[in-house]
């Protein structure tokens, strides 16, 4: 409970910042729709691959905002313990009042570490992760109105790190098959190592869903999001906070290839 005590500190210190700031920031508020698939599947006692796809809409839907796709590959040291390396792809569009100029795109590598634990029914969990980005600089084509092309790829790094809390409800202790569920969590994106700018917390999301567990592996949630951004000079120069109001349907599946062993036959 420690690190919830210090999580909810820093998130206040971040807050109470923000909203100084705000006065000297433009507002763009935004609703979005987001839909997303997760899954951790078994190779071995050890290993697992993770598959993950985001389609994410601005305008609940009507516009592209994002498209994500993320496979990797977990090492599980216990079961409470599980070490994770993987490759993002990123293509990011224009939307909401301060678009950018055209769709970009971004690759990262990553490599996270989490942490679960169980207090009574609750469970808990930390997530902390390591991004090597590439994002991509898109400049006009000359004597072409409106056309783009990549010129470069501009290098950062960013960290983030995700508290979760899950309940499951009724006379179930944990989430199982036919269970309904609630989770929420919070996630701060802190970005550095741009000699461009200062260090500064780009994102945070805040959100709370509703589950339930139809199978072993699969469950489906759906709920609410507030993603904040932070996009310095984007509203003409003066600095940008976005607040990104998101319906979330989530879409779990967890498959297991590991090899049974074959049934023993009594004499």
């Amino acid at each position: 409970m420690g690190s919830l005590l210090l999580h909810t500190v820093f998130a206040a210190v971040v807050f109470m910042h923000g909203a100084k700031a705000a006065a000297q920031r433009a507002i763009d508020r935004n609703a979005h729709l987001w839909v997303s698939h997760l899954g951790d599947h078994m190779l071995h006692d050890r290993w697992s691959f993770h598959s993950e796809a985001h389609w994410r809409r601005s305008g609940l839907g009507e516009h592209w905002q994002q498209l994500l796709v993320r496979p990797a590959v977990s090492f599980h040291w216990r079961p409470e313990v599980v070490i994770t390396g993987g490759y993002s792809y990123y293509i990011n569009y224009p939307y909401g009042n301060y678009p950018i100029a055209t769709r970009a795109w971004e690759h990262n590598l990553y490599q996270q570490v989490t942490l679960s634990n169980a207090l009574g029914r609750v469970a808990l969990s930390h997530r902390f992760r390591m991004e090597e980005r590439w994002l991509s600089v898109m400049q006009p084509v000359a004597n072409e109105p409106g056309a783009y092309e990549l010129d470069r790829y501009n290098y950062q790094n960013r960290f983030r790190y995700r508290i979760g809390i899950t309940v499951p409800f009724g006379n179930h202790t944990k989430v199982e098959q036919g269970a309904l569920f609630a989770t929420a969590y919070d996630e701060l994106f802190i970005s550095f190592g741009d000699s461009q700018r200062a260090d500064f917390v780009q994102q945070n999301r805040l959100s709370a869903l509703l589950g339930y567990q139809y199978s072993s592996g699969g469950n489906v949630q759906i709920g609410y999001l507030l993603q904040t951004i932070q996009r310095p000079g984007a509203a003409q120069g003066a600095d940008l906070q976005e607040m990104n109001s998101t319906v979330h349907l989530l879409l779990t599946y967890n498959l297991d290839f590991r090899k049974t062993a074959p049934p023993t036959h009594k004499p």
